[in-house]
């Protein structure tokens, strides 16, 4: 059991696992760990429990300690995202959103047998090499993302984790939703957005389809 200072029910958390959620913070659909109030029962990711606990934050990519401002309302500097509630540096205008805060600094794709690691900036000023090596189109060189060194693989952070279901595994069951029968997270391919439960991550789209 634990505390959650920011949390409006005041009543303790609890540590769960392995089961499907919606994260009160960061809006991701997630089976990693997470923590449950123990009153009204929403959870909020390990990832954001972490991230928002009380003083200020590092950043391996910052020098500066940053400080969360929960109804602040800037621009990102790693994804270039207008967001509200976000890391702030009180020595300069650096901005991080909880998002791309709880970011892995080092993480692995079939793209590349090595692991990747997280950029803040892209060194190679030549405009043919700003583009990622998974989806093929252009990419920001002043937005963060993944690059191997040796083989000099360079790609989109969402192209990478994911762009909406970074940390949902594939099989699990979600309950959570206003649909009377229980729902499976399965991989399909469509070539357009056909429905709200449709996102498209490079030409594969995650679907939440009906158990069975």
């Amino acid at each position: 059991m634990m505390n959650v200072w920011y949390h409006y029910c005041q009543k303790p958390f609890a540590l769960i696992s392995d089961k499907v959620f919606e994260c009160e913070e960061c809006w991701l659909i997630s089976n990693a760990f997470a923590y449950e109030c123990c009153g009204c029962e929403i959870k909020i990711c390990l990832r954001c429990v972490i991230a928002l606990t009380p003083g200020a934050r590092t950043s391996l990519k910052h020098k500066h300690p940053l400080f969360y401002y929960r109804r602040q309302h800037e621009k990102c500097n790693a994804c270039g995202m207008d967001n509200v509630g976000v890391f702030c540096c009180k020595d300069c205008n650096f901005v991080l959103d909880l998002r791309c805060f709880s970011l892995p600094i080092k993480t692995r794709h079939k793209c590349d047998e090595h692991l990747l690691s997280l950029m803040d900036h892209d060194d190679n000023s030549y405009s043919k090499s700003h583009h990622c090596d998974i989806c093929e189109n252009s990419r920001d060189p002043n937005h963060w993302f993944y690059h191997c060194a040796t083989c000099d693989t360079s790609a989109h952070v969402g192209c990478v984790l994911g762009r909406n279901y970074p940390f949902l595994k594939l099989g699990n069951i979600y309950e959570e939703t206003d649909h009377p029968h229980p729902l499976t997270i399965v991989q399909i391919y469509c070539p357009l957005e056909l429905c709200g439960l449709f996102s498209m991550v490079s030409e594969e789209v995650f679907h939440v389809a009906i158990q069975m």
